[in-house]
């Protein structure tokens, strides 16, 4: 057998394998009215823990205790630097001072070989 008469002897067979005619497709005794979304679950609960991890950052944040305009005097507590500014105009004299006091801990050292095999 050749591969026409082979393909033709297939698609002969398939063919009356096949029922005739076609059957109808199924219909549904009532209509479907509305869906539902299947994704809304998942995505209210997705807006529910933004909202909850928003919330608890804003609770913890603590905003609403700190002093808002030029005029509001500083927070004072255990967590706030005393005296503290940003701008000390010592500071490069300062640090220049702690550097040339400061000795070199690396000062006098001098590696040794390593024996190689």
């Amino acid at each position: 057998m050749n591969r026409t008469s082979l393909d033709a002897a297939l698609a002969d067979y398939f063919r009356n394998e096949m029922p005739h005619p076609w059957p109808s497709a199924p219909t549904l005794a009532s209509p479907v009215v509305s869906r539902r979304d299947p994704g809304r679950r998942a995505r209210l609960t997705l807006a529910a823990s933004v909202a909850a991890l928003a919330g608890a950052c804003w609770l913890l944040s603590n905003t609403s205790a700190r002093p808002i305009g030029p005029g509001a005097a500083p927070r004072t507590g255990p967590d706030v630097l005393q005296n503290a500014t940003a701008r000390d105009p010592r500071a490069p004299d300062k640090a220049k001072a702690k550097a040339a006091a400061t000795t070199d801990p690396m000062g006098g050292f001098r590696p040794g070989t390593l024996p190689l095999p």
